[in-house]
């Protein structure tokens, strides 16, 4: 079985990666081996003397079949095979020979055989296992990847009910309903962090700036908003992935809500740093009037479960929102289990 000239298994890797491209690289290449071993061969024949010299061309061979493949190993068993009786023998360039070089020729020619079909299928085996590897592990890596998207969708919507549910408990009127409501929202934003867990970047942060021109692209890229309306001013700030979740929910419902407006009217974003705490603040930035937030209940939640302050203001340039919130993740709320009785 003959395989590639170069495969992936363990060889000089800078050297064949560079003869890749040349044609017939590998008998290029078995062709040194055999002149290195005939070198060798010539430093050693006051040592070796004048016998018939095939023990220095064992390695060219073997290497040639280890690292080239069957053919040119074969090239390589017989290029040698014509130097040692050419030139190393007794009778140098009398093709004749006495029965002790016939016996050394055939159990050359025969383990070079042997040698040959032995590393070949070694690089057979090699080569199939290297491909077999890669496929299962980019099986794993894909497999890996859609799990950890599966986990951060998730995350993602999780926190969303859970900010639902304690916005919702926050405005219930029976203080029973209210509990479980707020210990539902407690444990499913518990949930959520496990999940961000699965994903295996639970304290990553993102910058702002480049997160929110990602989400005017997104909007954008449906129609009715140019990118030029929007100007966003987050500085260098970054936020930790559960408040980018809360804060691109408001972006994106108000960028759906300026889709509506005037193509005068243009949003200013600005995230400030007031020490231990953060603001957004949504603005109108040109002549245009912006309307009131379309979804005010989300609002509402995402203020909710920052553990910050939502401020809608009205103004002469339009509408203005003013999100409040602690720099830093809050715990989760404490769980008040209900007590219930069975009659």
């Amino acid at each position: 079985m003959d395989s590639p000239a170069f495969s992936l298994t363990p060889r000089p890797a800078a050297l064949l990666a560079r003869a890749q491209d040349i044609p017939g690289a590998g008998y290029w290449a078995a062709a040194v081996l055999v002149m290195l071993a005939l070198a060798v061969r010539l430093l050693l024949s006051s040592a070796m003397g004048n016998g018939y010299g095939y023990t220095c061309f064992y390695p060219a061979v073997i290497l040639a079949a280890y690292w080239l493949g069957a053919r040119p190993a074969l090239m390589a068993a017989g290029l040698s095979t014509a130097i040692v009786y050419a030139f190393l023998g007794p009778a140098p360039l009398h093709w004749n020979m006495d029965g002790r070089g016939l016996v050394a020729l055939s159990f050359f020619l025969l383990s070079s055989a042997l040698l040959i079909h032995i590393l070949s299928t070694i690089r057979a085996r090699f080569d199939l296992l290297a491909s077999t590897h890669a496929r299962v592990e980019a099986l794993a890596t894909g497999q890996a990847e859609l799990f950890r998207e599966h986990a951060q969708r998730t995350t993602d919507h999780l926190q969303l009910i859970s900010a639902i549910l304690q916005l919702r408990a926050r405005e219930e009127a029976d203080p029973m309903v209210s509990r479980v409501l707020t210990n539902a929202a407690s444990r499913t934003l518990l949930i959520s962090r496990a999940h961000r867990e699965f994903t295996g970047k639970p304290d990553s942060r993102i910058p702002f700036d480049a997160f929110a021109r990602k989400l005017v692209e997104a909007s954008a890229a449906r129609g009715g908003l140019a990118t030029d309306r929007v100007r966003i001013a987050g500085g260098d700030l970054d936020v930790p992935l559960e408040h980018a979740t809360a804060l691109g929910l408001v972006l994106l419902d108000y960028l759906t809500t300026l889709k509506s407006c005037s193509p005068a009217a243009s949003l200013a974003v600005i995230l400030a740093d007031d020490g231990d705490q953060r603001t957004l603040s949504l603005v109108a930035a040109g002549g245009g009037d912006i309307g009131p937030p379309r979804d005010i209940p989300l609002f509402e939640a995402v203020s909710e479960q920052l553990g910050g302050r939502l401020l809608i203001t009205r103004g002469a340039t339009g509408c203005g929102v003013r999100i409040s919130f602690p720099a830093a993740i809050q715990p989760v709320q404490a769980w008040e289990p209900v007590a219930v009785s069975l009659h």
